[in-house]
């Protein structure tokens, strides 16, 4: 006999996702839950099992070479799955993408249990090179795995079908964490006294680029001609906030920008952690500055000036192959000169846009970003919620046993999973005081 129903479980992995968690939290239906389980927690532990060159890229991993660590790590993550249910029952595992490494071997451990393995995907723009040549190097070494996947619009579907996987396999729902825009009585008020304020959506100097950077990174002196264009507004009394890439390398940043900027970092200059939210530094900034980013979409929709630096003519000499920034000049500005920044900046503050404008932003935005109705984290719920009770009312004898087995579980671990339990709650810990200090950052007002 099958389990009898009861409301939707979900274990998710927190990679970068928290914002989506979040959005996804809060959409969740009476009875249903969500809980998190940090992906250091698998990937501090396949990294005691593989050699550390699998971390460098998706090739590294699938070598012919690793075969016995793949073997060997497919039973840790299914001793770890496993824990998680004693833990803790759950109906499907939720995470963001299916492309690493550590979690490659999920999928048979979650079908051992009788759920899902589902991404609800968390990147969103897609560049015209990345939809060519990444979505090839995807289908050769890590062609999706999921038993199916949400993503946000159908220019994101395409890439996953580039990438190798089905039609069947693919809902576009929207992105969870962009509901936000849809409901402006939400958005945090900015204080009318706060000095003014820029925001700089840094990137890696070699990212967007067909040729990834060979010889000098691509971007370097775009990037810091930026930074010296802000030294000025900071000069005249500008507060300017630079964000980095969540997975951008910071190690020399400090350095660089203290070259630059001089006294002012510290105290009118700020380097923001890369993970923190960009939606509240959107939200309180009289501008934002940037190049390629999902983040510069999010800005259009908050409805203040937004700078695009597209001066560089690398940039222009590859426009088609990267976001048409430069193509929309009615939607936001587009800086063809480093000397123009400063100033262009300075004479936009206060200024937002009208109708017509944010209307154009939206409609621009929704090609990459999807639906942005408000819906999308439930939309993304109901999808998952398919496939659990789909694959409940699937489970065969050997799943149904395992199961009992698991939440009836009472004795203590084996030694290896005892550790392994205590360096997940070890970062359990870790992941909810990042989570209250994100809290205390900034909590959209209830409506």
């Amino acid at each position: 006999m099958p389990d009898a129903p009861v409301p939707l479980r979900l274990l998710a992995l927190d990679h970068f996702f928290d914002q989506d968690l979040a959005a996804l939290r809060a959409a969740l239906g009476p009875g249903e839950s969500l809980r998190v389980l940090d992906y250091r927690a698998l990937r501090e532990e396949a990294m005691r099992v593989f050699p550390e060159a699998v971390a460098s890229g998706l090739e590294a991993f699938a070598a012919d070479e690793h075969a016995g660590a793949r073997e060997g790590w497919a039973g840790v993550v299914r001793e770890i799955l496993e824990d998680e249910f004693t833990r803790e029952p759950f109906d499907a595992l939720v995470l963001p993408s299916d492309i690493f490494f550590y979690v490659r071997a999920a999928r048979e451990a979650c079908h051992a249990l009788g759920v899902p393995f589902f991404v609800v995907q968390k990147e969103t723009t897609i560049s015209p090179n990345t939809m060519r040549e990444h979505a090839a190097h995807v289908q050769r070494y890590a062609p999706p795995i999921a038993d199916h996947m949400t993503v946000c619009s159908e220019h994101h579907k395409e890439f996953w079908l580039n990438a190798g996987a089905a039609a069947t396999t693919i809902t576009v729902t929207g992105q969870p964490r962009f509901d936000l825009f849809a409901h402006p009585e939400r958005w945090p008020a900015r204080a009318p006294d706060a000095a003014p304020t820029v925001l700089f959506l840094s990137y890696m100097v070699d990212a967007y680029h067909p040729t990834d950077g060979q010889g000098e990174p691509a971007w370097e002196r775009l990037h810091r001609q930026t930074e010296e264009g802000l030294r000025t507004l900071a000069d005249d009394g500008w507060r300017v906030l630079v964000k980095p890439h969540p997975q951008q390398d910071v190690s020399g940043m400090r350095a660089r920008l203290a070259q630059t900027f001089g006294d002012h970092l510290g105290r009118t200059v700020v380097l923001v952690d890369g993970a923190a939210d960009v939606r509240p530094l959107i939200f309180g900034a009289d501008a934002v500055v940037g190049f390629q980013s999902t983040a510069m979409l999010e800005a259009m929709l908050a409805g203040g000036p937004v700078a695009y630096t597209a001066w560089d003519p690398e940039a222009r000499k590859l426009a088609g192959e990267l976001l048409p920034f430069a193509e929309w000049p009615e939607l936001l500005d587009v800086v063809d000169d480093p000397a123009r920044l400063a100033p262009l900046i300075d004479s936009r503050r206060g200024w937002r846009a009208d109708p017509a404008t944010a209307e154009g932003r939206r409609r621009v935005s929704e090609i990459y970003l999807g639906p942005l109705d408000g819906g999308a984290a439930r939309r993304a719920l109901d999808v998952v919620g398919q496939h659990a009770r789909a694959a409940a009312a699937a489970r065969n004898p050997e799943a149904q046993e395992l199961r009992r087995a698991l939440a009836a579980r009472r004795r203590p671990l084996r030694p290896g999973r005892r550790l392994r339990a205590a360096r997940r709650s070890a970062g359990r810990a870790l992941l909810q005081h990042r989570q209250r200090r994100a809290a205390r950052a900034w909590t959209p007002p209830s409506t």
